[in-house]
């Protein structure tokens, strides 16, 4: 692929993540913003405490953007070691494209990925969130 058509496909990347931030605005007192397709935007942020700690059930407000887009599942894995977590976090809505999920716990340090399974408009996309656990 040349330099030009890198630089156009990158540019035309970053005008949908702009559009869909735009479109679909979350702050910095949501949390995370992660950007999927069709303008679906999330956040996330610890609810219970101010970091993640080994061992130590957790959880996480979740904001979706647009409000009907529905929260699926929410499930951590480490990719490095090819196993996820050894619990499963139960999900609440709390209201329009605001969700709970409760449960989740790292049981060792490392890079860990963060995953929101959503569904929007009859699609379900997966967004990832990479996060180190110290």
């Amino acid at each position: 692929m040349s330099a030009l058509v890198r630089g156009v496909v990158v540019a035309a990347s970053l005008c949908a993540t702009t559009a869909a931030a735009l479109a679909c605005p979350l702050v910095a007192a949501d949390g995370q913003a992660l950007d999927g397709d069709n303008g679906v935007r999330l956040a996330w942020k610890l609810t219970d405490r101010p970091a993640i700690l080994v061992s130590e059930t957790f959880a996480v407000d979740i904001r979706t953007c647009p409000a009907d887009t529905e929260l699926i599942r929410v499930d951590a894995l480490m990719p490095a070691h090819r196993h996820g977590m050894n619990y499963k976090p139960s999900i609440e809505a709390t209201g329009p494209g605001h969700w709970r999920v409760r449960g989740l716990l790292w049981h060792m340090r490392g890079d860990w990925q963060l995953n929101f399974e959503i569904r929007h408009a009859g699609r379900i996309q997966t967004l990832r969130q990479a996060v180190e656990l110290p």
